[in-house]
């Protein structure tokens, strides 16, 4: 009777031994309660594919961009009027200057002219300046512009054909006699490039597309 006692009593011990065994000593599952690698994300990984690679010629782009040469050549209109504007000022300083020559040093007549010239001479420097930086940043603000306008249409047509990473590269070719255009060519960033991911000429037609939508002919062009 005691050796049925003692068994049953270590039967019982065993089987909650066992049991301890199971519910401490058994390994997680995994992806349970194990810290993640160091530098991996938790959250989930995404389901959509990266996409692929263009390349694209930014200085031809803007060099035949139809928009940026009508802006240009507005531009290179209203400076040469300015210059020659300025130039017929000059023209009218140099003539009284000459006629200053004329006036006896220290007359009325001489000293009156004598201060209109430097008076004239003063305010066509100040106009001058004042004209360059204008010009240079109405300059600027052209090529922004279409920099801007050229960067949204890539953003379109990369989104439209799965493109993740457009690179800009210069086609043009190299001077070799040009020291800073050599030195641009050993630093460039792309080496080679397969044509088919070259989306200069598609971003072009986009452009100016777009550009001769947003300005009609002024006057129907006759069909030959």
């Amino acid at each position: 009777m005691r050796t049925t006692l003692f068994s049953a009593a270590s039967a019982a011990l065993l089987i909650a031994a066992l049991g301890f065994t199971e519910l401490h000593g058994q390994a997680p599952p995994a992806g349970q309660g194990q810290a993640p690698p160091r530098g991996a994300s938790t959250a989930p990984a995404s389901a959509a594919a990266p996409g692929s690679i263009a390349v694209i010629d930014v200085t031809y782009i803007l060099d035949h961009y139809s928009r940026l040469k009508q802006a240009t050549d507005a531009f290179k209109r209203d400076m040469d009027l300015a210059e020659a504007q300025l130039k017929k000022e000059r023209d009218v300083m140099a003539k009284k200057a000459e006629k200053l020559k004329t006036f006896k040093p220290g007359t009325p007549e001489f000293k009156s002219l004598e201060e209109e010239i430097i008076k004239a001479e003063s305010d066509w420097k100040l106009r001058v300046n004042r004209q360059k930086g204008e010009f240079a940043e109405r300059d600027a603000n052209n090529f922004l512009k279409a920099y801007q306008e050229m960067t949204a249409a890539v953003k379109i047509y990369s989104d439209r054909n799965n493109i993740s990473l457009v690179i800009r590269f210069n086609g043009a070719p190299i001077d070799s006699t040009n020291p800073q255009a050599v030195q641009m060519e050993l630093s460039k960033l792309v080496m080679h490039y397969h044509k088919d991911i070259d989306i200069t000429d598609q971003i072009l037609a986009e452009l100016n597309r777009n550009a001769a939508v947003a300005t009609p002919r002024t006057q129907p062009q006759l069909r030959r």
